[in-house]
């Protein structure tokens, strides 16, 4: 889209937040709601977005003005159908799910999911269930509960980081970590593709290079992650 704009700027309104302005008009979303952020501090980074846009608009080069309209027009709007959809992960988590062998495999997801089991265990005060069998696996009703019910109390913000890396990762138990600030965007993604990463290892993906849709999910998630630190302050 070619750029049809001069001037980028914010209207602040008490009821909403920073309305994002250009050329002293407001920008609607692809939904057509007001374009708007509660934090001050994303509001001027968004601004900095839209005024950095050259000849053309690129959306691919405005994460946070991107984030903020999925928030306005998808989160918010059917937050209690995406709270049933990430609940559905408690039992299909990812690092509740373990290989018996190799021993690389098995050492690996230790390495890297334990310390997540641990965390929760600690913040809670629940014990989550591991297998490595092929049955699914069920947790406590506790841990149901107990999850649900600290879902429920998140801000509109938190939850879209949550829903974000739960989907992102195949874990609403990293998604938890995350947003509880034990875990930086790093420590997700390290844990998220363990085994990946040790294929890689084990099939020299340093020199001939990771497989493409791998790849390419490992980046998307990294720009979410890193994006969404921005509205867990």
């Amino acid at each position: 889209m070619k750029k049809f704009y001069k001037l980028v700027s914010l209207s602040h309104k008490p009821d909403s937040g920073y309305h994002i302005l250009l050329d002293g008009k407001p920008v609607k979303t692809p939904a057509r709601q007001d374009f708007f952020v509660r934090s001050q501090e994303i509001a001027t980074l968004i601004v900095q977005e839209w005024s950095n846009q050259g000849e053309t608009i690129i959306p691919s080069s405005m994460p946070l003005s991107q984030m903020a309209m999925t928030l306005i027009d998808r989160v918010i709007p059917h937050r209690l159908a995406l709270q049933s959809e990430i609940l559905g992960y408690i039992d299909t988590d990812l690092i509740c799910y373990r290989a018996q062998e190799p021993e690389q495999y098995k050492h690996a997801q230790e390495a890297q999911w334990n310390p997540f089991i641990n965390w929760f265990h600690q913040k809670f005060g629940l014990v989550l269930n591991v297998t490595t069998g092929l049955s699914p696996l069920t947790q406590s009703s506790e841990v149901h509960a107990t999850i649900r019910h600290f879902i429920t109390g998140l801000t509109d913000e938190k939850f879209m980081a949550l829903y974000l890396t739960t989907l992102g990762s195949g874990s609403i138990i990293l998604g938890l970590a995350f947003i509880d600030g034990h875990s930086s965007p790093k420590d997700i993604l390290s844990a998220s593709f363990a085994e990946e990463r040790l294929k890689d290892e084990i099939y020299l993906g340093a020199i001939y290079g990771s497989a493409p849709d791998q790849e390419k999910k490992y980046q998307s998630l990294e720009t979410e992650l890193e994006t969404l630190c921005h509205f867990l302050i």
